[in-house]
């Protein structure tokens, strides 16, 4: 286990790398949680070194340079993916804990302030001519008590303010960093985790899962000669198609730049090979005009036909030839002329 710190000494260190977190210029992401938990930590004095050099002056760290020094200082030998949103969860809990404790004090605050008010009334209003002085006294302090009280509340609001910022940019960053921003499919990290957690299932009683990844034909050809505008448009209106037509449970992603994978956790060969025709006949019988998306009726301006390659995955397999055995499907129907479907099971490969 990398971070083997109990959780009280997590919660110490998370406490500390929290206000460094936030004066950098890069997005709250668990890269930047593990750089900072082991910068605070000491376990790491070559990041620590690293960090001192890019931050001196006041200088605050970009979204490169932090994950250069996740690469450069955390990464290696190895911190895997787990371990790094094991951080976020942590400083999640944390920010939590934060958030409760902070209201509870101010509801405190402004109780002992009520209470501070009612007794000064209930003292003037019982008090003889001889103890004027004294209550005037006494009030002085009060008011300076009440004033304090007030401040720290304010100071409490706005640390609870703070803090419900930090919450949402954390859920935020964590919901981005699985998330394609251009089509809004899930994105590679999203297709590996998913794919890991099919593989560490048993399968003896229901399908293995099945995987189909798709390539738009000719996409280079649609930047080239209508912009990559109308390429975004293209890609956005393809991964529209695909949710529609697969459905959870089946997670749809974008993998690379034109390039889909579509994981069916239980489905069997036949019924994969069945969608991803469902799909290529549909993108294969639409047209795309600049500004609108796929459709039927509209005016053809260019044909979008889609290349697919299905497998389903074999007992004790991994998941790097798993997904190298969709890809040679997927070649096979580009070599085959485009706009197709291939079918390589396991036991064919």
């Amino acid at each position: 286990m990398r971070y083997p710190d109990s959780v009280a000494k997590s919660a110490e260190y998370l406490r500390l790398a929290l206000p460094l977190m936030t004066k950098q210029r890069s997005a709250l992401h668990p890269h930047s949680y593990a750089v900072w938990y082991e910068f605070v930590s000491g376990r790491n004095p070559r990041l620590a070194e690293a960090l001192a050099e890019q931050t001196r002056d006041g200088a605050g760290l970009t979204e490169a340079q932090t994950a250069a020094l996740y690469q450069h200082h955390v990464a290696q030998p190895g911190l895997d993916p787990e371990e790094a949103q094991r951080v976020s969860d942590s400083l999640s809990r944390v920010l939590e804990n934060m958030a409760s404790s902070a209201a509870h004090a101010g509801d405190q605050t402004a109780r002992f302030d009520q209470s501070l008010l009612l007794w000064s009334s209930q003292l003037l209003d019982a008090a003889q001519d001889e103890q004027a002085e004294l209550l005037q006294a006494l009030m002085a302090g009060t008011r300076e008590m009440r004033a304090a009280m007030a401040q720290l509340q304010q100071r409490l609001d706005a640390n609870q303010a703070e803090i419900a910022a930090l919450r949402h940019e954390v859920s935020q960053a964590r919901s981005e960093a699985l998330v394609d921003a251009l089509t809004g499919l899930g994105n590679r990290r999203a297709f590996e985790q998913q794919l890991a957690q099919c593989l560490s299932r048993e399968h003896a009683d229901t399908a293995a899962p099945c995987l189909v990844l798709g390539d738009i034909d000719f996409f280079k050809r649609v930047n080239d000669s209508y912009g990559h505008s109308f390429g975004d448009q293209v890609l956005r209106a393809v991964a529209d198609s695909l949710k529609s037509l697969a459905p959870q449970p089946h997670l749809v992603t974008r993998v690379g730049g034109e390039e889909f994978a579509l994981l069916l956790p239980a489905s069997n060969l036949l019924e994969a090979q069945q969608l991803a025709e469902q799909l290529r006949s549909k993108i294969a019988a639409s047209r795309i005009r600049r500004g609108a998306p796929l459709a039927s009726a509209t005016v053809p301006l260019e044909r979008v036909t889609l290349s697919l390659g299905v497998t389903q995955l074999a007992r004790g397999e991994s998941a790097n030839d798993f997904f190298e055995r969709a890809d040679r499907a997927l070649y096979a129907s580009k070599r085959s002329g485009r706009n197709c479907v291939t079918v390589l099971a396991a036991r064919a490969a």
